[in-house]
């Protein structure tokens, strides 16, 4: 047992540095004892690497990041190194096996009659030591190269995921910049306001939030903060605007004229990258039916050819059903939802009532209005206690709503029934002491079905519900703007128009008006709205709304811009949805040729084959024939068949639904299509 030592304490290390990143406080250690070790303040600054480091935003020192990177690079070296004694021991060994002899005359004795893997070295030789010296020098090189590389590379990866994540909200950005600055706000302030809802605008909000930390900690001023961020950002139109922004503000021109030019810019930019995406959508769906759907269709197939005339393929058949088919779907549907990402705008929950601390929504109201704190802690734990089960009582009053409104808790109550039901009916699938497949496929099939269905049913009823909503908010929002720019109080503006019609929002105007009428403010009032609704438009407006009526009562301006930020968003999206229309057709047209030709040889090719591959040869007998197909093996290739039909169903809808819904959650519905489909089919067949 001596002879592991090195490699668990090997093992050991790597096992350590790997789960940094999961402890806080492993972490900190991990980075203060490289600190030391490497003596990080000798650490000499690489200008483009620091720059690489600030842009990916990750908040560490370089001289931090360096001295940790170090400590990687020497735990990977001695891993590779220990790893490579044992690697060339095991080659030499194998090689004396093999009857493999080298150059080496006493080389070959030497292996042979030495288990170098053993609990002692019965003999040594200098050619067996040079060997592994070079094999462990050669794996602790290419070891600690690639821990180098990696710890920079997850720099690149991270800058670059940011980059793209500032680039798809800059229209978003501006618009929020634009409506704050238009509604009389002083531009710190707006940065403020911007740097406080990062779940709303992302990576962009967490820019800004340096250049206010810059400002309000460090005391640097405005112009300085602003040319700042445009040399840390790592994305390219960030930084055109900040730098345009420091020229604006530095000079004195108007700065609304500024951000309303920069917004419609970015809007049309918004557009071309939109059209961008779907181009390359368009090419990955074409990339996706010719490698995934045909090409894995097209390797099943002359497997099986191979089989009928060569030999046995069934072990290849399996491997490719049930190992790389679901495998390249699955790196398929991570590409997808990587390229996706764009148009799928920033969800969040700014602002919301439900998503205020619980001392505030348990705070008590005085006589005079005001908020006063309960004072004993006992007091503040019942109170807390009285939270919990508010909200378990609002589920169970109306289970119906509460689950439409999130859909993934349907999945709390679906999952462990399908569970429970089919172990229930798991002894049906026992057969003469033996599991039956074919009926264990049933039950599993009917489980999943089961499931998708019901979390498809509901996304479907919610998604609807939230568009209809989202489609009516430009009008709502017009509507505000022409009462407030009559001089109408924002209060008696939700008054008046929650008595016109504004169609599918008529429901949540009234809403809003009750909960001003009950005692609450405005601003509590929107933030319940937004709780409700949840979706990416109402969550901008809301906190764009909220904010500006901290600034001034005159919020015109600002609800004419929201509704024009809203009425580019539904532009958008419809044009979205149409493209990707066309991507979903052809998925559902590459899936059925797929069942088709499945069907085929499962249903006419193999019953139609004849035994044992022979053919009559007049009086002499039965002689072999070109066909050599093992009977035994029929069940086996039809049940491969079936579960690739299965498998290729359920994720060619998630394949779908991501790309025609822009969210794998929208890819439900379509695998409920194509598997319910399926099973139907062959069932019947």
């Amino acid at each position: 047992m001596m002879r592991l030592v090195p490699l668990v304490a090997v093992f050991g290390m790597i096992l350590v540095l790997a789960s940094a990143p999961l402890s806080s406080r492993l972490d900190g250690a991990l980075s203060r004892a490289a600190y030391v070790l490497f003596d990080g303040r000798s650490i000499d600054v690489v200008p483009r690497r620091e720059r690489r480091l600030r842009a990916a935003g990750l908040g560490v020192p370089y001289r931090e990041f360096v001295s940790k990177t170090y400590l990687y690079v020497f735990g990977a070296a001695a891993a590779g190194a220990v790893g490579g004694v044992y690697l060339g021991a095991a080659a030499l060994t194998l090689a004396h096996r093999f009857g493999i002899e080298t150059a080496g005359p006493s080389l070959g004795a030497v292996v042979g009659g030495t288990a170098l893997l053993g609990d002692r070295l019965a003999a040594f030789d200098l050619l067996v030591f040079a060997v592994l010296v070079a094999v462990s020098a050669a794996a602790g090189i290419a070891s600690a190269a690639a821990a180098h590389a990696w710890r920079w590379q997850l720099v690149s990866v991270r800058a670059d995921a940011r980059r793209r994540q500032i680039d798809a909200g800059m229209a978003r950005t501006v618009a929020f910049v634009y409506a704050l600055s238009r509604g009389g706000m002083s531009f710190p302030d707006v940065m403020r306001a911007l740097s406080r809802n990062g779940n709303v605008f992302g990576e962009a909000a967490t820019e800004v939030g340096t250049g206010v930390r810059n400002i309000d900690v460090f005391n640097v001023d405005l112009i300085t903060a602003i040319e700042d961020l445009s040399q840390r950002t790592p994305s390219a139109q960030f930084e055109s605007f900040t730098e345009n922004l420091a020229s604006v503000l530095q000079s004195g021109r108007d700065l609304s004229a500024f951000l309303e030019e920069e917004y419609e810019r970015y809007r049309e930019t918004a557009e071309e990258q939109q059209e961008e995406i779907l181009e390359l959508l368009a090419t990955a769906a074409e990339v996706y039916v010719t490698v995934v759907v045909a090409g894995m269709l097209f390797l099943i197939t002359i497997l099986l050819i191979i089989g009928l005339t060569a030999g046995d393929t069934l072990l290849a058949v399996q491997v490719l059903t049930y190992v790389i088919l679901p495998a390249i779907n699955l790196l398929f549907l991570a590409y997808l939802s990587g390229l996706t990402q764009p148009l799928r705008a920033t969800e969040g929950s700014v602002g919301s009532f439900d998503g205020e601390s619980v001392s505030r929504r348990i705070a008590t109201r005085t006589d005079g209005g005001g908020y006063s704190r309960p004072s004993s802690p006992t007091n503040h734990e019942r109170l807390a206690a009285h939270e919990r089960l508010r909200r378990i009582r609002s589920y169970l009053a109306a289970p119906v709503e509460s689950v439409i409104d999130r859909p993934v808790r349907v999945l709390y109550v679906a999952v462990p029934i399908t569970v429970a039901v089919t172990l229930l009916r798991l002894p049906e699938a026992v057969v003469d002491g033996g599991i039956d497949v074919r009926l264990l496929d049933d039950l599993l099939i009917q489980a999943t079905l089961l499931v998708l269905a019901s979390f498809a049913a509901v996304y479907e009823l919610n998604r609807r519900r939230l568009k209809r909503l989202e489609s009516e908010l430009p009008d709502f929002l017009e509507r505000l703007a022409s009462l407030n720019g009559a001089g109408i109080a924002i209060v008696s503006s939700f008054d008046r128009v929650r008595r016109s019609d504004v169609g599918a929002l008529n429901e949540e105007a009234n809403r809003i008006w009750r909960d001003i009428r009950w005692g609450a403010s405005v601003d509590e009032a929107i933030a319940r709205f937004q709780s409700r609704v949840r979706t990416p438009s109402v969550t901008r407006v809301v906190t764009l709304l909220r904010n500006a009526m901290h600034a001034s009562n005159d919020i015109g301006p600002v609800l004419r811009i929201a509704a024009e930020q809203a009425r580019a968003d539904r532009r958008l999206e419809r044009q979205r949805k149409q493209e990707m229309f066309t991507y979903l057709v052809v998925i559902y047209v590459a899936f059925m040729v797929f069942l088709v030709v499945i069907l085929a040889l499962d249903q006419v090719l193999i019953p139609s084959l004849p035994e044992s591959g022979a053919v009559a040869n007049g009086d002499s007998g039965p002689s072999p024939g070109f066909i050599e197909f093992d009977p035994s093996d029929t069940a086996a290739y039809r049940l491969v068949f079936f579960h690739a039909a299965m498998l290729q169903a359920t994720l060619s809808g998630l394949v779908g639904g991501t790309m025609g819904g822009g969210s794998i959650k929208a890819g439900a519905k379509h695998a409920t299509i194509m598997l319910g489909f399926t099973y139907a089919l062959l069932v019947l067949l």
